[in-house]
């Protein structure tokens, strides 16, 4: 709950970091990875499926598309202009959100979406997943915790399925995967443990792509 130099951790809580992964990355990799497996377990992603990852240009989505791509997913991605380049060198689909998303998604998958992972928690997000997949048990959201419930699709995290032993089983192998540069963390800045306050300005402002790190 809080932000330290030192921590005192379960030793089965810690996963051992792969030599060629620097610390910056590594410490933006379990939170986010987890989350992304978890995610992407829930709405049951997999070969030949075509899903939209709402934000996926965030930490989370980004190895949620990277995780996807990997299985042999087809990922449409929303993301802003300015992070396009970005998705299609992760190996996704980027449409722009706002209005007239639903049509561009449409465009990007004319077979239809099979699944959707709700990444950003915006009415639009939510809106767009429920007209696009069928089947509800298969749209997942991680942020959307008022009309998640509502709607019947599947809340992770917070107030839902806390996904303990999925999240847990997931270490090892994104650290692997890591290990093996077939999974990447981008850290978008650093910040001095002195500088916290900035650094959350800096994440509060929306101008983050990727993960930021404080470093003691």
């Amino acid at each position: 709950g809080t932000y330290a130099t030192h921590v005192i951790v379960p030793v089965d809580g810690l996963t051992e970091k792969p030599a060629a992964v620097p610390f910056e990355e590594a410490a933006g990799l379990m939170l986010t990875g987890a989350t992304a497996v978890h995610a992407l377990t829930a709405a049951a992603v997999g070969p030949g499926d075509t899903v939209v990852i709402h934000n996926g240009a965030g930490g989370v989505g980004q190895v949620a598309v990277q995780l996807a791509v990997a299985r042999g997913v087809v990922v449409v991605a929303t993301a802003s202009p300015t992070q396009h380049d970005l998705i299609r060198g992760l190996g996704g689909v980027p449409v722009t959100f706002g209005d007239g998303l639903l049509e561009r998604v449409r465009d990007a998958a004319p077979d239809g979406v099979d699944a959707a992972l709700d990444l950003i928690g915006t009415d639009e997000a939510m809106d767009v997943s429920l007209a696009l997949v069928a089947d509800r048990d298969r749209i997942a959201t991680i942020a959307n915790f008022d009309r998640g419930p509502q709607e019947g699709v599947k809340v992770l995290g917070a107030g839902g399925d806390p996904g303990t032993e999925v999240r847990n089983a997931a270490r090892a192998e994104l650290a692997r995967l890591a290990g093996e540069g077939a999974l990447g963390v981008r850290v978008d800045r650093t910040f001095a443990l002195a500088d916290t306050a900035e650094a959350h300005r800096y994440v509060s402002a929306g101008r983050a792509s990727g993960k930021v790190v404080l470093v003691p």
